[in-house]
């Protein structure tokens, strides 16, 4: 069952017959009540935890499952603890090191306390985490650097660490700095069950997995949940929020965002741990979060079948229940909705290019490179990837094989002999990487990197705008079939094109460095976002996998598809992300099909064609097409 989850602040808001009102318009069947940080004022801190525990038996007495929500290492107050340093040295004065056992024994007594009061669950927050704490990631306070020491054996100070760390390819520094990061979590994690298991071993913890959780902070969000979890069920919310659209946040459109949150899920889909999703509309009126963000990311989500529920960010935490409640009205506009999406979508199988993905990276990467002259820890958590597929239309998998594949970057180090038999796409990184490996990608030569002009595609002649990217002054085999060129200050140069190897492994190269877009605002032009890349992609897949999509549907910014197959059958769900409404779209499925199902829209099948009413600005689409016997 999709499990609904509604955040409230603890405060005397929650008890008010309105607030319940509007709660219950969620069909929620867990409340989290989140009271912020650690308090160090007695007093305060007692008022804190009377307000949890009236709002507890409140809530519990009305029948939800009640969590209390917790910041994990922050403090908005001055603290006696050793806060955590950033690679530069940087003290991140909010945000306390775990390694500071006093800081382990103070949360502990303080988590305790919380579930003293009869708590169903406790959940940390998003600063359960390295790194996005500033501009480097953490940590290299003295007792982290202290601990790498001991581990490699050698007396380095932080700046000779931060140089090992951040350039060469694997070495015992970064190994070791990633080893004490993910060390320290674990033990407080192991700590905090611990304390728990005193007072009642039945209640669950979990925590907020971050941006860094999966990769820098040196351990996994499955295990940081399993540590937690103790006996209970594992319980754990993902990262990547409707709101991050709005403020262009790593440069994400909302199709990102959901892709974001499938990948993550298909990094840590174990049956027996509870995942469910960011629905955060921060700061949650609908004057600057708009609620149809939400339920495209909801809907989404449901029907990519990715996650267990969702924690659905609702109200309003500051103002009167009657302040703000498009968020809920919305809500229950789309129950029907739900209802249809679980029906259609619920018992099939997601079909798409397979994204190539992969949590950790940053422990054999290697920088520099030809083409990436930085190497950014940060920038690998996000797919660029899985933002091409998801600008241009194209539905994705991020298991199994998957119709042809698509890895860039440091991802390309990582794939398995398998990942070449359908064919991929790859950047120009990827290529690099593939080549080092003795892998034919087609490229004699890596020269310099140098700034694109236009793109003119070969196929149509048409001329794309580039927004003066860097490109690699490649030379490419004489097998090589160039599909689009640039001119640059030395001449001209491909910028993509498609090769086959003596193996048999065949490629569609983009000549860019994929990881110099990922912060692109949402104003700036971008060569993997436009309607003739997403052309180029449809019409390769065939070449590089002999198969061909379920369904497109390009030449649209910002529709977003997803597939899915079963019982005969394919559902196809469209998400327009757009100001525009998608006018009359045509949805062209690679068979026939004479029998079609709608969901909340209306038109018509014509064999392997399906003709829509037009779709809304940010409204959601769907069918489902069979074949039957006449």
């Amino acid at each position: 069952m999709y499990k609904i989850s509604v955040p409230m602040v603890s405060d005397e808001r929650v008890r008010e017959p309105l607030m319940l009102e509007e709660l219950r318009k969620f069909d929620a069947q867990r409340v989290f009540l989140s009271i912020d940080v650690y308090v160090l004022d007695e007093k305060k801190r007692k008022e804190q935890l009377d307000n949890l525990r009236i709002n507890c038996e409140y809530l519990k007495n009305l029948g939800y499952e009640v969590g209390a929500w917790i910041w994990t290492f922050m403090f908005r107050e001055k603290h006696p603890f050793r806060s955590m340093k950033d690679l530069n040295g940087t003290e991140v004065t909010d945000n306390v090191c775990p390694t500071d056992v006093d800081f382990c024994k103070f949360a502990a007594d303080y988590i305790k306390d919380i579930a003293k009061i009869g708590i169903d669950m406790i959940m940390f927050d998003d600063d359960f985490r390295y790194g996005f704490l500033s501009d480097q990631p953490c940590c290299l306070c003295d007792e982290h650097i202290a601990r790498i020491n001991k581990i490699t054996g050698e007396n380095k100070d932080i700046s000779e660490l931060k140089e090992h760390i951040l350039s060469g390819g694997r070495n015992k520094f970064r190994d070791a700095w990633l080893k004490v990061n993910g060390e320290a979590f674990e033990d407080f994690a192991r700590i905090i069950r611990k304390a728990v298991d005193e007072i009642n071993k039945n209640i669950r913890v979990g925590f907020c997995a971050c941006l860094s959780s999966w990769d820098i902070d040196g351990t996994s969000p499955e295990k940081i949940s399993r540590l937690l979890a103790g006996n209970t069920k594992p319980f754990l919310r993902l990262i990547g929020a409707p709101y991050w659209a709005v403020s262009t946040s790593w440069g994400c459109w909302l199709p990102d965002i959901i892709e974001l949150e499938r990948m993550e899920s298909s990094w840590c889909r174990a049956d027996d741990i509870e995942i469910f999703s960011e629905g955060d509309v921060y700061p949650r009126p609908r004057s600057i979060a708009p609620a149809s963000y939400l339920e495209i990311f909801d809907t989404a989500l449901r029907a990519s079948g990715c996650t267990d529920g969702i924690l659905k960010y609702g109200i309003d935490y500051r103002s009167n229940p009657e302040y703000e409640t498009g968020y809920a009205l919305r809500h229950v506009r789309n129950r029907e909705n739900y209802k249809l999406i679980d029906k259609y979508f619920g018992e099939k199988t997601n079909v798409g290019v397979r994204v190539y993905e992969y949590p950790q990276k940053i422990a054999d990467m290697v920088a520099p490179t030809v083409v990436n002259k930085e190497n950014d820890f940060i920038k690998m958590f996000f797919s660029m990837a899985a933002r091409t597929t998801s600008w241009n239309c194209i539905p994705t998998v991020y298991e199994g094989w998957g119709i042809a594949g698509i890895a860039f970057d440091e991802n390309a180090r990582h794939l398995l002999d398998c990942a070449f038999e359908n064919g991929l796409i790859i950047d120009i990184a990827a290529a690099e990487i593939l080549h080092s490996k003795g892998v034919d990608v087609g490229i004699e030569n890596f020269g310099d990197m140098v700034k694109a002009g236009d793109e003119k595609f070969l196929k149509n002649g048409n001329k794309i705008l580039t927004g003066g990217i860097s490109v690699c002054d490649i030379k490419l085999n004489a097998k090589a079939e160039i599909l689009s060129e640039t001119i640059t200050e030395n001449g001209a140069i491909p910028m993509s094109y498609r090769y086959e190897n003596a193996d048999g492994q065949r490629f569609l190269v983009l000549n860019m460095n994929t990881r110099e877009l990922i912060y692109s605002n949402h104003f700036t032009i971008n060569p993997l976002r436009h309607y003739d890349r997403g052309r180029q992609i449809v019409d390769n897949i065939k070449w590089l996998s002999g198969q061909t999509l379920p369904a497109t549907c390009v030449g649209h910014p910002s529709l977003y598809m997803q597939c899915k197959e079963g019982n005969g059958a394919l559902a196809v769900g469209l998400w327009n992300a757009w100001a525009d409404e998608v006018i009359s779209p045509e949805i062209k499925l690679n068979k026939r099909y004479n029998e079609i199902s709608f969901i909340n829209c209306t038109g018509s099948l014509d064999g392997d064609v399906v003709r829509l009413v037009d779709i809304k600005a940010f409204d959601f689409a769907g069918f489902e097409v069979r074949q039957v016997t006449l």
